[in-house]
């Protein structure tokens, strides 16, 4: 297809040419004073009809083309070389042949049909031409002072090499048309390739011009500065982030990066606050300079799993190594218990006993979360089975005093979850519960509710009505090994993170504003319409 437009564009330019030469022409005949101009010997006034009618048939081309007929170019390249080649050899004929004032026409037919047929077609002609030519010498029409035939001997080398030096030119001006379309194909999908680049980093990318408008930016960008009118318009960046507008103009170095804490924000802006790393980057001979934005707080908590994932791996490989003298030491001190008669030694090795275990249970817990079993995910109904688990893990003695309220379920809401690690979940978070959610009134009270967060998700909450969690507590609540009682392990919390994510689910945790700490789990939703 663009080849097709090229080619009709080509028609356009050389018809246009053709009608200005032959218009040219029929006013240079028609002139008063044309006989000293041109020599037309005694066929003025029928020269005169055949250039009206040479400057007739150009207008004629361009209707044509207007009309796009006939369909295809090559056609109508034909057309115009062969009618054009009847007019030439009518004007040479009767004109006064190569010596008359129509000699120069040939050359320019053969540059507008190497320019039209191009390649084999185009050398075709020309000899066609030259044929017709030197059979018109040799019939006598084109009369001169001058010996015809030695005319005609330096006439046909100089159409001949007109006709290779118009079909070189054209060649390379193609070429070069098809190399320049190449390469703007190539940038324009270069453009394109680097748009979708910027647009699914995990980067924030502003593209700011020289009065600091942004004229590019990626969705990263626009969530980090909170900004909620985007148009394709370019906006100011004080109208977007005042405080990215005043670290630019601080910023004494390119390519330099500041930490900008996002406050003082306008009604246009979102609500929440956040401190973001800001990097400015210059762009060389460029009139446009880079902003990249990256959220300070999801760094620290990339940063922070690296270093608790590789703690995990660290302990798993301590827990595995002390499992094995740890059960030896268990069973030694088992054997001297039963050899011990006086009740304080007994006592000791009673402590001994339960220490033991207790570390065992640690080593168990670590290497349970370093290597987790896959998930048997099935489908489950929580309107039965959240009750009957609920009554269930109440039969254990730290349990049995706390009042756990399951609010309504709707019997459409099935989790899509393995059953014994859920319930593992749900015990965890109990327990957690019952040690660091008791009420004022020593009381213990859990509500359980459970909604459909979107058509693929299902949340449950658990809330407890006890004094709540500090703020520096919360940001490590799910840290493993990191627990407020002196006796805990600091794994409950960390592995009920992990069996959610084996799971394909999440938690959250935050304090309720009503008091008590609220946990947020989300799991995937069986539906209906996958199980039939």
């Amino acid at each position: 297809m663009p080849e097709m437009v090229g080619d009709w564009r080509r028609l356009w330019g050389i018809s246009a040419y053709r009608l200005l030469i032959a218009a040219v022409i029929a006013i240079l005949v028609r002139l008063p004073a044309s006989e000293t101009i041109i020599d037309l010997g005694g066929h003025a006034e029928l020269l005169r009809v055949l250039t009206l009618l040479a400057a007739t048939v150009s207008l004629g081309y361009l209707l044509a083309l207007l009309l796009r007929w006939p369909t295809q170019p090559r056609h109508h390249a034909w057309i115009q070389v062969s009618t054009d080649t009847l007019l030439v050899l009518l004007l040479l004929h009767f004109g006064g042949g190569v010596s008359g004032p129509f000699s120069i026409l040939p050359f320019l037919l053969l540059v507008s049909t190497a320019s039209l047929l191009r390649g084999k077609s185009a050398f075709v002609f020309v000899w066609i031409l030259l044929a017709l030519l030197v059979s018109e010498s040799l019939l006598g029409g084109m009369t001169s002072v001058h010996p015809p035939l030695g005319q005609l001997f330096i006439y046909v080398p100089a159409l001949v090499a007109v006709a290779v030096l118009a079909d070189s030119l054209v060649i390379s001006l193609e070429r070069g048309n098809r190399l320049a379309l190449q390469r703007d194909a190539e940038v324009v999908n270069l453009n394109a390739l680097n748009q979708e680049i910027v647009q699914h980093m995990d980067v924030g990318v502003f593209v700011l011009d020289r009065q600091n408008r942004i004229v590019l930016s990626n969705p990263v960008a626009r969530t980090l500065s909170g900004y909620r009118l985007w148009t394709s318009v370019p906006v100011a960046l004080d109208m977007v982030q005042p405080s990215l507008a005043t670290m630019l103009q601080q910023a004494a170095h390119n390519d330099s990066e500041m930490v900008v804490t996002l406050s003082g924000r306008d009604s246009t802006l979102q609500d929440s606050a956040q401190t973001l790393l800001v990097r400015k980057i210059a762009l060389p001979h460029s009139p446009y300079r880079l902003l990249l934005l990256r959220d300070a707080s999801a760094l620290r908590a990339r940063e922070r799993e690296a270093r608790l994932a590789a703690l995990g791996r660290l302990a798993a490989n301590i827990a595995h190594e002390i499992r094995n003298p740890l059960s030896v030491i268990r069973h030694a001190g088992n054997l001297l218990g039963e050899s011990v008669e006086t009740p304080g030694s007994r006592h000791l090795f009673e402590i001994l006993e339960r220490e033991t275990v207790r570390i065992n249970t640690i080593v168990e817990s670590v290497l349970e979360m370093a290597r987790p079993s896959p998930a048997h995910s099935e489908a489950i109904a929580l309107l039965s089975w959240l009750p009957a688990l609920i009554a269930e893990l109440q039969a254990d003695p730290l349990l049995a005093p706390m009042t756990i309220v399951v609010r309504e379920i709707s019997p459409q809401l099935r989790v899509y979850a393995d059953p014994a690690q859920l319930r593992q979940v749900f015990w965890n978070l109990l327990h957690n519960s019952a040690q660091y959610g008791v009420a004022e009134d020593a009381t213990m009270r859990v509500e359980i509710e459970t909604v459909r967060a979107d058509k693929e998700i299902i949340m449950v909450t658990l809330r407890d009505f006890g004094p709540g969690v500090k703020l520096e507590v919360m940001e490590r609540i799910f840290e493993p090994f990191f627990t407020t009682n002196s006796r805990g392990t600091g794994l409950g919390l960390s592995m009920v993170r992990e069996s959610l994510r084996i799971n394909g689910g999440r938690i959250d945790c935050e304090n309720h504003p009503q008091g008590g700490v609220l946990f947020r789990i989300f799991l995937p939703c069986w539906c209906l319409e996958t199980e039939e």
